[in-house]
């Protein structure tokens, strides 16, 4: 459920393209700072969106340089960092722990077992530092899990239970913006399920995986595609109550754009038709 929140590169302009570099290669500066440099396999670009966003709206000092790293050693590379890389990277800490342990109940896979045991000393000090988000996480989860051990088809109520993750991790202070950020969290997190669930639906039924959805919602050349437009538009309306200015074109081409990535190289558009 992990991939999904990220950028659709062929819309970006050249500094929008360099600014989400940049803040990319700060997240993962941060996590090499605070949780060792091999923790930095785990990033994803879904946390540089939560980076952007809440450094949007809450505009704190930013932290930028050049610098050479394992991953680019030949030549220097703009990172920018705020406190909010330090809450990103304490999030993906814990989702990625979560993910490896669910790739292991899922399919013994041993790879997975032993990342989740390497990375159990960094999800304790996250856990520590955010111990609400943390458990909000193992929350979500076991109520995810729950689902799953019933077998039968419940979309709804397993999209309920990661979108309430989100709705959690997007909303990070109790301030005058909390109840919209866990509002566009909730969205996002039960479009991101239901998503993931969409385009996994095959490879689940061959592999005797779980999948929420039943065959008769897969009909038809884009299945979904309604009801997915329809969760996003609910993440879209929050999304735009929010004072943004800073990277906010870059926001709207993730959230209007990159998000349908996956779903589109699982299921082509039929000619020049735009998504959503």
């Amino acid at each position: 459920m992990f991939g999904y929140i990220q950028a659709d590169r062929t819309r970006l302009n050249e500094a929008e393209a360099a600014r989400y570099r940049a803040v990319y290669c700060g997240l993962c500066r941060t996590l090499r700072q605070e949780y060792g440099a091999a923790v930095r396999l785990t990033l994803t670009y879904d946390m540089t969106f939560l980076v952007m966003l809440l450094a949007s709206l809450y505009e704190p000092d930013e932290q930028s340089g050049h610098e050479r790293c394992a991953p680019h050693p030949l030549r220097p590379h703009e990172y920018a960092q705020t406190e909010f890389s330090s809450y990103a990277a304490a999030m993906n800490v814990l989702l990625a722990r979560e993910s490896c342990l669910d790739g292991w109940r899922d399919d013994r896979n041993a790879a997975k077992y032993l990342a989740a045991q390497g990375l159990t000393r960094a999800a304790g000090r996250a856990a520590e530092r955010y111990p609400a988000q943390d458990r909000a996480i193992r929350d979500g989860l076991s109520q995810l899990a729950e689902v799953e051990s019933r077998g039968g088809c419940e979309p709804d109520a397993a999209a309920n239970a990661f979108g309430a993750i989100l709705s959690a991790l997007f909303a990070p202070r109790e301030d005058r913006w909390q109840p919209v950020l866990q509002e566009f969290g909730m969205a996002l997190g039960r479009f991101v399920y239901l998503l993931d669930a969409v385009c996994d639906h095959a490879a689940d039924r061959r592999r005797g995986r779980y999948n929420p959805l039943p065959d008769d919602l897969m009909t038809g050349a884009r299945p979904m595609h309604g009801e997915l437009t329809l969760l996003i538009g609910d993440a879209a309306s929050a999304f735009e109550r929010l004072p943004l200015v800073q990277d906010a074109a870059l926001l709207r081409n993730i959230l209007y754009f990159g998000v349908w990535a996956q779903y589109d190289r699982h299921f082509p558009k039929e000619g020049k038709e735009e998504t959503p």
